[in-house]
C-alpha cells in the first residue's frame, strides 16, 4: 500500500531549556537537536517506520536547508520523485524552545520560494495511492490534490492544526479529518466536544477526531462518539506528537480498522513520540505502538 503526502516539510532547530528566559534575557540550552519536521512529513515518517510505502509531494527552496530536508526524508525511505526545488529563497524552518515540562514555544517561517502552486501538483503522484494525507500548508496544491483524489476514489485524510484560508474547502473534500483542539475551537466553538464534532462533520468528513494533547482524543463516526485517553509517558517534548498521531491513524485506515482501534493506536504512537527531544527521534516502531496500545501484534 502507498500513502501520498502533500504538505509541509521543515528543518527544526530544537533546544531544551530549564526555564524560558524573560524578554531581553538569555539562558543556556540543556539539549539541542537539528532534525526534520512538518505535519505531513512527520506523518509520512511515522508510516515509513511502520513499514508503509510513502511518497512526499512538496516544495523547498534551492538552499542548504532544503537539501537537508530532502536528505532526511530520503534517508527514511520516502519517495521524493515529486519534490519540487524552487529558486532562490529560504526553505521552511522552525525554532522550537522546549522547557523542562515539555511545553513548547515555536518560531516558524513557511519560507520564501517554497510555496507549491496548484499547477505544480503532479497528477501522476496519485498513481497507486491508497490514501492521501494533507495538512493545509500548501493550500492551492492540496485543494487540487484532494479534488483529484476525491474523483479517483482515493480517501483523503486531513490534518487540520489551525485555521487557514481554504480550510473549509479542504474539509469538504476530506473523508477523514483529525483536527487539533485549537482548530475545533476556531471553527466549531461549543461548550461540549460532541457538539463541535457534529458541526465539523457537517462540513464534509465521514469521520472526525479532535486531538486534546494530554487529554487524549475524541472522535465521531455517524452517531457514535469514541473517547480515547492518552497513554502515560515521561514527557520530554510534545513537538510533532500530533503529526505522529496522524501517521499512525493513517496506518489504521489502511488496515480498515474501526474508529476505536484507530484512535487507540494513534494515541499510543503520539504518546511514545513525546519521549525524546523534537518530533522525529521518539517515533515508535509499529511493534512498540501496538504494545503501548495493548493491541495484539496479529491485529496489524
Amino acid at each position: 500500500m502507498l500513502v501520498i503526502g502533500c504538505g509541509l516539510a521543515t528543518l527544526d532547530f530544537v533546544g531544551q531549556v530549564a526555564r524560558m528566559p524573560e524578554i531581553d534575557g538569555k539562558t543556556d540550552l540543556t539539549a539541542f537537536s537539528l532534525q526534520g519536521g512538518g505535519p505531513v512529513a512527520t506523518g509520512l515518517m511515522t508510516l515509513s517506520r511502520f513499514g508503509v510505502r510513502t511518497r512526499f509531494v512538496g516544495k523547498v527552496a534551492d538552499d542548504e536547508i532544503g537539501r537537508l530536508i530532502a536528505a532526511d526524508l530520503r534517508d527514511a525511505g520516502i519517495d521524493l520523485r515529486h519534490l519540487v526545488t524552487g529558486g532562490p529563497g529560504i526553505s521552511p524552518l522552525s525554532f522550537v524552545a522546549v522547557d523542562a515540562l515539555g511545553r513548547r514555544t515555536i518560531f516558524h517561517t513557511p519560507g520564501v520560494g517554497a510555496r507549491l502552486a496548484a499547477d505544480e501538483w503532479p497528477s501522476a503522484a496519485l498513481e497507486g495511492a491508497a490514501l492521501l494525507l494533507i495538512d493545509g500548508h500548501q493550500m492551492a496544491a492540496q485543494i487540487a490534490a484532494a479534488e483529484q483524489a476525491h474523483a479517483a476514489g482515493v480517501p483523503v485524510l486531513l490534518d487540520a492544526g489551525s485555521l487557514r484560508e481554504g480550510m473549509g474547502e479542504l474539509m469538504a473534500l476530506a473523508d477523514i479529518a483529525v483536527v487539533s483542539e485549537r482548530f475545533a475551537a476556531e471553527v466549531a466553538p461549543h461548550g461540549e466536544l460532541e457538539d463541535s464534532l457534529i458541526e465539523l462533520a457537517k462540513m464534509g468528513p465521514g469521520r472526525v477526531v479532535i486531538t486534546l494533547g494530554a487529554g487524549g482524543s475524541v472522535g465521531l463516526e455517524g452517531e457514535k462518539v469514541v473517547r480515547q485517553s492518552a497513554i502515560e509517558v515521561a514527557t520530554v517534548d510534545t513537538t510533532g506528537a500530533g503529526d505522529v498521531y496522524h501517521g499512525a491513524f493513517a496506518y489504521a485506515l489502511l488496515r480498515r480498522w474501526s474508529l476505536e482501534r484507530s484512535m487507540q493506536l494513534a494515541s499510543a504512537a503520539a504518546g511514545l513520540a513525546c519521549r525524546a527531544l523534537g518530533g522525529r527521534p521518539g517515533i515508535p516502531t509499529l511493534a512498540e505502538a501496538l504494545a503501548a496500545a495493548d493491541l495484539e501484534p496479529d491485529a496489524a
